[in-house]
């Protein structure tokens, strides 16, 4: 029996989100930041612009905090969200990942908001991020350009989006069962760095 398709679902990605406490939220959004660091590091380097040692530096940060005896301890000097936003690519610089590397510091910013407010949103739309930007890059290597209602199933059913979605999926399902704990946020952080959209950069 071939495995059911995986969808995304806003509403339902939501609640899941809802129920859930405040730092598994940011665990769940970390990881889907986790995902879009390559892509944004590969951008950076065709262009020389941007600054992917801060955006690593800031990813690990949140990384390490989860999963203390108190569920999180707020990473000290993390940039604001205006500062990362300074890291978008510009009409300027760029190439092939832009895309990708324009959702991987817009999916940083939601992040850092999320930290600051615990607005579910924001979490929803690290997710959010992440999903468009497998789904752009797959498009773009299948050659999809205008998509009819065939062409967006096939490109669902595609293995990298297939990943990406399970993967998030997945997450869901170990933070609802296990908590935050350190061991969890350890699979979450392995789950992240083994999916990397677009492929793992050569020689990691």
């Amino acid at each position: 029996m071939m495995p059911a398709v995986v969808r995304f679902d806003g509403e339902q990605l939501r609640a899941s989100l809802g129920a859930l406490t405040s730092w598994q939220r940011v665990a769940f959004a970390v990881s889907c930041v986790e995902v879009l660091v390559p892509s944004y590091a590969r951008f950076s380097e065709i262009e020389e612009v941007g600054d992917p040692e801060l955006v690593r530096t800031v990813v690990d940060a949140v990384w390490s905090s989860l999963g203390t005896s108190d569920g999180f301890s707020m990473p000290p000097d993390l940039p604001s969200p205006d500062a990362v936003k300074e890291l978008l690519p510009t009409e300027d610089d760029w190439n092939e990942w832009a895309p990708q590397a324009e959702d991987a510091i817009a999916a940083l910013v939601y992040l850092l908001e999320l930290i600051r407010s615990d607005d579910v949103e924001m979490a929803a739309y690290t997710s959010e991020r992440a999903y468009a930007a497998v789904d752009e890059f797959t498009a773009r290597e299948q050659e999809l350009e205008v998509l009819d209602a065939s062409d967006r199933e096939s490109l669902l059913e595609s293995a990298s989006i297939q990943t990406e979605l399970q993967r998030q999926a997945t997450t869901l399902d170990i933070l609802r069962n296990r908590g935050a704990d350190s061991s969890a946020i350890a699979e979450l952080r392995v789950l992240a760095q083994r999916a990397p959209i677009g492929g793992p950069i050569e020689g990691d």
